[in-house]
């Protein structure tokens, strides 16, 4: 059950997002430090590539993506801390920026349950550098290379344009109209008795 905040407690700040903290204006500091920091990073061109569903993926890797971000943030007074939490089912591979003034914020990755360490490893390493990018707001990677670069697709038969209807082919018949139950019935014609005498 919470308790109750006692007359000294700081108030709560209603502008602070998830994630982050402990205050707007600490977390302000936080911000412009990164801002401050942005020019002076080093290159984000992909530096490794990986097959991913058949396509090769061009992408930063996280030596590379630590080598160009990591000095700058340092000269604002902004360290990268990284950890990994068991939770149940696998692991959560969390990433914050510090600031010297008190300011964070958060990226957590989550993880599922891997067996062999080399798996774990990998898993924690992609986690951290997707991690960072999202904080940072910046995106290491090449998708559109990779899309322009695999292999076209073999078409498939519903990719095909339907063939035109033949010019002889009849024009679709029409239902004819259902009589509706709370209408009156049509009347019907009556035989000619004429022809029987």
């Amino acid at each position: 059950m919470p308790t109750a905040r006692g007359a000294d407690a700081a108030p709560i700040d209603e502008l602070l997002p998830p994630n982050c903290g402990p205050t707007s204006q600490q977390l302000a500091a936080l911000d412009a430090a990164v801002a401050a920091a942005f020019p002076a990073f080093g290159s984000l061109a992909p530096n490794d590539s990986a097959d991913i569903k058949g396509r090769r993926h061009a992408y930063l890797n996280l030596p590379g993506l630590l080598e160009a971000v990591r000095p700058a943030l340092m000269a604002q007074q902004v360290i990268i801390a990284n950890t990994i939490g068991i939770v149940p089912g696998g692991f959560v591979v969390s990433t914050m920026l510090r600031h010297s003034g008190g300011g964070w914020r958060l990226s957590q990755f989550p993880v599922l349950s891997l067996t062999s360490s080399s798996a774990i490893s990998a898993a924690a390493t992609s986690g951290f550098r997707v991690n960072l990018q999202l904080l940072l707001g910046i995106c290491a990677s090449d998708e559109d290379a990779a899309h322009d670069a695999a292999p076209a697709a073999a078409p498939q038969p519903w990719d095909q344009p339907a063939a035109p209807a033949p010019a002889y082919a009849a024009a679709p018949q029409q239902p004819a109209p259902q009589q509706q139950p709370w209408a009156a019935p049509a009347p019907q014609p009556q035989p000619d008795s004429s022809a029987y005498v």
